[in-house]
């Protein structure tokens, strides 16, 4: 399978908090309350208090990476960089579960970012002589800026005193603080765009994301409008030059639902499947059951005009799609190959062959997930397929199978980016 990945590819410092830290630091500081943008270590400290209470997850703009330097006298160790952005952590994997071709746009190739991109079938288009050739990673290097993204675990069971009161985190979890001025502005490498739209005739699938990152305005009067209208072009471009492409787009965590709203409403008169997490899917309702996901999600994609839909939770994947899109069996065995996948990166922190190889022979139940599938068979009518489900609502064909569970994961960061790019390559390979 060759497949471009696009459009936010850069370097995740991972670290995890420490209560105890966090306790002591806050005595002395001010807490406000949640804001939208960290512009300081009050905001900062009121995110991360917030998701650790409830055991989520959510990814909001630094406003200068200075706002979080005291960050570093709460973490228990030293960050460890790791290869971020949902397109590059989807290239990784796509290259370790054997794709023939990943093409990333990378818009800022330090040498450490090249380093971190060493998947075999990781190519980058360079200028050779006014030619655009693929080149390895580490041959491609061009620029000394790096893209890094902040990131900030909490382990299940991680407690804070606040003015006397316990906070203890549910779930493990993570929250981002971006400061990325060229993916923020979904900035397309020029090497990348030539070439793409050269050679997308030989591409299978292109996953599709970043657009989570876009802010209303930028430095050069353009808008969020402006960047969108922008990618759309180049997304059509590909869809006539290669009606056979498959592009799935994953949403993110938008900051302002206005910009989602924009996004969602005309990337969905172009790709052909759209995937995002519950928190991104339900927006604020509390009624988290496969039930009510999949009635929800019936609604949504007839109203997108998609032909999948996909929402994968902590527990359970559900997939939505036309019967016309892939048959209900292949499916079901997509979404377990990207649970096991998902699985594999939680526990190890990484995808290669010994990973997977651990995660798919010794998978673990998750019971919650069971419990949701099962109540989905009986609501539904629901027929077993292995250990998923398949029901058909309104004319459309609806799988749901269990996440694999992990109960101390090494990280929580890039698990649904893991699990969509294991399922687009598996649906992929099954629709040829």
């Amino acid at each position: 399978m060759k497949i471009l990945c696009c459009y936010n590819v850069n370097i995740d410092s991972v670290c995890t908090v420490d209560g105890a830290r966090i306790t002591d630091y806050i005595k002395n500081h001010e807490i406000n309350d949640p804001p939208d943008q960290i512009r300081d270590m009050s905001d900062f400290l009121a995110l991360l208090l917030m998701h650790i209470k409830n055991g989520t997850g959510g990814e909001y703009l630094l406003e200068t990476p200075a706002a979080i330097r005291e960050a570093s006298s709460l973490i228990k160790d030293p960050p460890v960089l790791r290869l971020g952005g949902n397109a590059g952590i989807a290239a990784d994997v796509l290259s370790s579960l054997g794709a023939t071709l990943v093409i990333p746009n990378v818009v800022s190739l330090s040498r450490r970012q090249a380093d971190l991109l060493s998947g075999g079938a990781i190519q980058i288009p360079v200028y050779v002589n006014d030619e655009v050739v693929l080149s390895k990673p580490y041959d491609a290097v061009r620029d000394q800026e790096e893209a890094i993204h902040y990131v900030f675990l909490f382990e299940k069971g991680t407690e804070i005193t606040l003015h006397g009161r316990m906070i203890r985190a549910p779930y493990s979890n993570r929250i981002i603080a971006t400061y990325d001025p060229k993916n923020i502005a979904m900035h397309v490498d020029a090497a990348f765009r030539d070439y793409s739209d050269a050679h997308v005739a030989e591409m299978d699938g292109a996953l599709v994301s970043g657009f989570h990152l876009l802010r209303n305005t930028y430095p050069d009067g353009s808008t969020y409008i402006d960047q969108v209208h922008r990618i759309l072009e180049q997304l059509k471009g590909w869809k006539s030059s290669n009606p056979n492409l498959r592009i799935h787009f994953e949403s993110g965590d938008f900051l302002d639902g206005d910009i989602r709203d924009h996004v969602i409403s005309c990337i969905s008169d172009v790709v052909d499947s759209i995937g995002m997490n519950e928190e991104e899917f339900l927006r604020g309702d509390v009624d988290l059951s496969a039930i009510n996901i999949i009635e929800k999600s019936v609604q949504e994609i007839d109203k997108l005009g998609i032909s999948r839909l996909c929402v994968h939770t902590r527990d359970f994947i559900v997939s939505t799609f036309d019967p016309a899109y892939i048959d209900a069996a292949s499916e079901i065995d997509a979404l377990n190959f990207g649970a096991s996948i998902s699985a594999a990166r939680a526990t190890s922190g990484y995808v290669n062959q010994e990973s997977i190889h651990d995660a798919i022979k010794k998978p673990k139940s998750n019971a919650d997930g069971i419990h949701e599938c099962s109540m989905v068979q009986e609501h539904f009518n629901g027929k077993r397929i292995g250990n998923g489900i398949h029901l058909e609502l309104n004319d459309y064909s609806v799988c749901i199978v269990p996440s694999l569970w992990c109960e101390h994961p090494v990280t929580t960061v890039g698990l649904g980016d893991t699990m969509t790019a294991a399922v687009f390559l598996r649906e992929l390979e099954r629709c040829q």
